[in-house]
């Protein structure tokens, strides 16, 4: 049973398959059913995390579990807390619809980046159980080497790229091609042509498709 507030129709309607905790409250035998509470088992697990310090300290190593997948954003549950998180804080690698690598049921591993007990908030990241693919991009993809990606999405007038090692480069188009040219999912041949350390970015330029 679903008490408090409500999740939105379309939290709801992407959450099949996933994995829920109740804890039974009541059971009808004549009727046939029985009513049991998601808050009240939430409640249970939000205790035990809170009294678990290898559990809730910063930097810990915890599960989480997919309840709903949308294209830009999901829902997880750990130890009783819902969290929101985007293709931010779950992968290195740009995505151009979440739905094509993640579904409701999934666990996956995740780090403790900040808890709150007395407001109840958990912050997790699931893409920093593994080593940053920027790390060591520059001795791997020097500037001016060209390279073989494949165009994960557009946003804010630039273009994401995936290189096989994962590394994303934004890039721009040649001065002969033009936007429309190109979409999500193309595999292009691109330039290296600089990196920022500090936005842990690297950038270049498509010259074609593959």
């Amino acid at each position: 049973m679903w008490t408090g507030k409500a999740r939105p129709d379309y939290v709801l309607q992407n959450m099949m398959g996933a994995g829920i905790d109740f804890i039974i409250t009541k059971v009808d035998r004549e009727g046939g059913y029985a009513i049991a509470s998601r808050r009240q088992a939430a409640r249970a697990q939000r205790y035990f995390f809170a009294h678990r310090p290898d559990l809730c300290r910063e930097g810990a190593r915890v599960k989480c579990r997919m309840l709903s997948v949308g294209p830009r954003r999901c829902l997880v549950e750990c130890y009783g807390h819902d969290i929101g998180l985007t293709q931010r804080e779950l992968s290195y690698t740009a995505i151009a619809d979440l739905r094509e690598q993640y579904h409701p049921g999934d666990e996956l591993d995740c780090v403790v980046k900040r808890y709150n007990a007395a407001q109840r908030e958990l912050e997790i990241s699931v893409k920093e159980t593994e080593s940053n693919p920027f790390d060591g991009a520059e001795l791997r993809h020097p500037v001016g080497s060209r390279r073989y990606a494949v165009i994960a999405g557009k946003y804010g007038g630039g273009v994401f790229c995936n290189l096989p090692d994962g590394t994303v480069c934004m890039c721009n188009y040649s001065y002969q091609h033009e936007d429309s040219d190109f979409q999500a999912g193309d595999s292009v041949m691109l330039v290296v042509q600089r990196f920022e350390t500090e936005k842990r970015q690297m950038y270049g330029k498509i010259l074609s498709k593959w």
